[in-house]
């Protein structure tokens, strides 16, 4: 596969060199992060390459809420932000199944945090980096496993995109003081 770097200004690199135009032909492609890429870098992407806003109808809405703002201040209650995949294997009661899936959330100690009492602009200036692969087995977080793994562009934008709307609270709804 190939492998594409996403800088924190926002730009695609492939092969060291700047992608213009339309990206559609690498949301297969394998990313990695820059250093100091944060979820601004994510949208400072989407604002850069536009065409992507056609993957979710929220996008559009969370670029304009993104970029609406001056700079916000960080929360001081995560460190930084980890993308992750999982995989779960249930089984009894009901039907044996395998769910994949993608997170992203906060890290705080080396610990996951849930984002969805936060609000975006407090989000956006925080470190994302990719994370290991989970696998739990069961349900049990005893019995969890973690290994290497890779994101694809596209895994990127859908899990954030899907994650940003589990917290799509107005900055004018906070009651953290």
């Amino acid at each position: 596969m190939e492998k594409i770097c996403l800088t924190k200004e926002g730009a695609i690199l492939k092969k060291n060199k700047a992608v213009t135009g339309n990206v559609f032909s690498l949301l297969s492609h394998t990313i990695e992060l820059a250093p100091g890429f944060t979820l601004a870098s994510f949208f400072a992407l989407i604002s850069q390459y536009p065409c992507l806003i056609k993957m979710s109808e929220l996008l559009d809405t969370y670029l304009t809420m993104a970029t609406a703002s001056p700079q916000f201040p960080q929360t001081r209650e995560i460190e930084g932000l980890v993308f992750f995949k999982t995989i779960a294997m249930k089984g009894f009661p009901g039907k044996p199944g395998i769910q994949i899936y993608n997170s992203l959330k906060g890290i705080k100690n080396n610990q996951t945090r849930d984002l969805k009492f936060f609000q975006m602009e407090s989000l956006l200036e925080h470190e994302l980096i990719l994370g290991e692969l989970k696998h739990i087995i069961f349900g049990d977080g005893q019995d969890m496993f973690t290994y290497e793994t890779f994101y694809s562009l596209f895994e990127l934008i859908e899990g954030i995109t899907w994650e940003m709307s589990f917290n799509f609270n107005p900055l004018q709804c906070s009651i953290r003081g």
